[in-house]
């Protein structure tokens, strides 16, 4: 069973992601967190050199579809020429990791919704749209997570981040802001999309801020459920 996580930075998706395997795992169920060899916890040659490695392999298996979708992405307007390649390994990634076929839980926390999202940030996404349309080579999760948050909540979280993976954590407080209230815009358009093909049935939203252990203890529930744990 494939989960992905979808929200703006800081909204929480990575400990969400952890308590999920954590919970799952207690239960018996096997669980992946197939990402992480490309994380920024790995060493940034190796993290590299894998996302290179995963990159060919999927545009091997997909070349019209990903000639397409970096045709997209051209036009997808990005703000720096650079991001249009930054995103095309993103995508790529996020399709390659979520084709992997293995038993039990695979959780991610930036699958092809999130990079979606990027390119949404700074961009036109509706191009790329396209080119995903009606496509069956491209992976979809059998579950979405929608993580929920403000954004004066997410900004609040960034600001005491040491690290400086997302860019929205650099940016001046009001230009932070504005920028994760148009990313939660985004994020209801592109789910909207998702369901639009997979079915709103598929989507659990789980409101980031919460500490109650009810919501997520439903999700865990669902989870297991779907793969005998």
């Amino acid at each position: 069973m494939l989960v992905e996580l979808v929200g703006i930075p800081g909204s929480g998706k990575s400990r969400l992601a952890r308590l999920l395997e954590a919970e799952l795992t207690a239960r018996g169920a096997a669980v992946a967190l197939p990402q992480e060899p490309y994380g920024p916890a790995v060493p940034t040659g190796r993290r590299l050199l894998r996302k290179g490695l995963a990159c060919v392999a999927h545009a091997a298996q997909t070349p019209i579809g990903t000639f397409r979708l970096t045709r997209a992405l051209a036009r997808s307007g990005q703000s720096d020429p650079s991001d249009v390649a930054l995103r095309l390994v993103q995508l790529l990634v996020a399709q390659h990791v979520s084709a992997t076929d293995e038993d039990g839980v695979r959780i991610l926390d930036e699958g092809l919704l999130q990079s979606l999202w990027s390119v949404a940030l700074r961009g036109d996404v509706q191009p790329v749209l396209a080119a995903l349309h009606d496509r069956d080579d491209v992976p979809m999760a059998d579950l979405l997570v929608v993580v929920d948050v403000a954004p004066e909540v997410a900004w609040t979280r960034l600001s005491r981040r040491s690290s400086g993976h997302s860019r929205s954590q650099l940016l001046p407080e009001s230009d932070g802001l504005a920028e994760l209230t148009r990313g939660a815009r985004a994020v209801e358009d592109l789910v909207r999309w998702w369901t639009s093909r997979r079915g709103s049935e598929g989507t659990v939203v789980v409101v980031g801020t919460e500490e109650d252990d009810d919501a997520r203890g439903r999700l865990v529930d669902r989870i297991g459920l779907a793969v005998g744990a």
